[in-house]
């Protein structure tokens, strides 16, 4: 061969390369994945170079020599013909970092496949019938696939104790646990009565309590009630045990489901080595309260009164009812709203409450519709007098909140006097309305009557900053005793020296005690 042949040979091989480098990138991954190979394409006669990346996933982030320059799919044409540093990033995916060299004159569309962060978790020589759980979720078949970092291993079977292990997950590597578990002695523990005074003649869930336990392992036990001689009057034998918590229902009979009189029972739990106690008082003069929901906490008709608590509860409910408004003696509905909350009454001084609902308006109204709801707190008290009557007294807090219109902030104080069939009571409150608009004030009174504790009939009167006044009656009853009760008012609204216009409500709304 000779040197002009050799030249031109060396010639073509320096041109291919150099041909081949225009699709040169340089990738170093550490993984399966990457770039596809690019597509390649001749653009107009320039001096720059167009890049288009695209990726497996949308939105991941492009870094571009460091800055950030959008998401994928990206695509710029004016990139100069020399290297760059490419970098892409998304949450869940591993970070690809790769070098690009583009040239000019053509149009570089790099495919890159990215790979989902993730670990795997074998669990293995777990016991027949134990339940797994990896970081509070259960599985059954092993090896399971996780994100990266650390985990929690729990398994449980009964009769075994609890074997808990943390372990950490590297990216893209699986771990192995190996289960060792211990069998557990029988004991038991975290005896429980969830109601110390019951009242059994109301036939629901409210007229019963539960009691309730621990155990480790198989075993048997014996549950008593006894009365204050030390008579066993009902009892439950438990000749073994195939899970942890177990718990009983006692509607406060005897074992025959004789009728007990009222007075304070022992609870016995015994079992080998373990005893426990507990006291529960049967009491039929205990009542559950029938009010109703008012915005400010539970009350009469649209205002919260203060009443003497004898007992814990919580109570969800929902009311519907429309609002029509009468002008020149013609009725029109301008609005039908729906309100649902709950109303949570706790240490027989204290109430919660919270409410949520659409405030469905009318073409008639010139309103628009809107979502209504809020929150309420109240602490009361009471000093009885005699045995049948009591001063009552309570102080309360509410924030109301309108989608559309103000929201406003009340306290106000509440006073009555009550006995088991008769309530009598004034209240006020201040409004913050904000937004620059006149607080208001509202104060009134009522007056119920309890001829039983299935039945409450109320009627009351309330005036809004002395210009305009309410009234109405209200109605709750609780059917045979349950944990339902329904109830329903109505009232009128007017202004106290025109009564052209006037507003007339009615609410009919159903409850339930637990």
């Amino acid at each position: 061969m000779n040197v002009k042949k050799l030249f031109c040979v060396l010639f073509a091989v320096v041109m291919a390369v150099s041909s081949l480098s225009a699709l040169s990138v340089e990738i170093d991954l550490g993984y399966e994945g990457g770039l596809r190979e690019p597509d390649v394409k001749k653009r107009r006669d320039d001096d720059y170079a167009g890049v288009i990346i695209k990726t497996n996933v949308e939105d991941a982030v492009i870094y571009i020599d460091g800055h950030s320059v959008g998401q994928s799919p990206f695509a710029t044409v004016e990139l100069s013909a020399r290297y760059y540093d490419l970098e892409i990033r998304k949450a869940g995916y591993d970070t690809l970092k790769c070098r690009i060299h583009p040239k000019k004159y053509y149009t570089y569309t790099y495919n890159f496949v990215l790979i989902k962060t993730c670990g795997y978790l074998n669990v293995r020589g777990a016991p027949d019938g134990a339940s797994i759980y990896v970081d509070g979720s259960s599985h059954s078949s092993f090896p399971i696939e996780v994100d990266p970092g650390n985990h929690t291993v729990k398994v449980r079977k009964f009769g075994y104790d609890d074997f808990v292990k943390d372990v950490y997950v590297a990216n893209h590597k699986t771990v192995a646990v190996d289960i060792s578990m211990k069998v557990s002695p029988f004991s038991i523990s975290r005896f429980k009565v969830s109601k110390d005074t019951i009242n059994p003649d109301y036939s629901s869930t409210i007229g019963k309590t539960e009691f309730s336990f621990y155990v480790t392992n198989t075993g048997s036990a014996i549950l008593s009630v006894s009365d204050r001689y030390g008579n066993v009057v009902w009892d439950h034998r438990y000749t073994s045990f195939s899970t942890w918590e177990q718990s009983i229902t006692w509607n406060g009979t005897g074992s025959g489901g004789e009728r007990l009189p009222d007075g304070i029972y022992t609870v016995k739990l015994t079992s080998y080595e373990n005893e426990f106690t507990g006291k529960v008082k049967i009491d039929r003069s205990l009542s559950y309260p029938l009010e109703a929901y008012t915005t400010s906490g539970s009350g009469i008709g649209t205002m919260p009164f203060a009443f003497a608590s004898q007992v814990d509860y919580v109570k969800l409910f929902a009311d519907f009812g429309p609002v029509l408004n009468a002008v020149d003696n013609k009725a029109s509905l301008t609005a039908l709203p729906l309100t649902v909350g709950m109303v949570i009454d706790f240490a027989n001084h204290f109430e919660l409450a919270g409410s949520v609902g659409p405030n469905i308006c009318t073409g008639n109204s010139g309103n628009e519709t809107t979502v209504k709801g809020g929150v309420s707190f109240k602490g009361s008290g009471a000093a009885r007098i005699t045995s049948g009557l009591s001063v009552n007294f309570a102080g309360f807090a509410s924030y109301n909140y309108d989608l559309l219109n103000d929201t406003g902030f009340a306290v106000g104080l509440s006073t009555g006097l009550e006995t088991s069939a008769f309530y009598a009571g004034a209240t006020g409150e201040y409004i913050f309305t904000g937004a620059g608009k006149e607080d208001a004030y509202k104060y009134g009174a009522a007056l119920s009557f309890t001829p039983s504790r299935t039945f409450k009939l109320s009627g009351w009167g309330a005036i809004r900053n002395n210009t305009s006044f309410e009234a109405g009656i209200e109605f709750v009853t609780m059917p045979a005793n349950s944990s339902v009760c329904i109830d329903a008012k109505a009232w009128m609204e007017s202004g106290i020296t025109s009564q052209k216009n006037v507003t007339i409500n009615g609410k009919i709304g159903l409850s339930y005690l637990f």
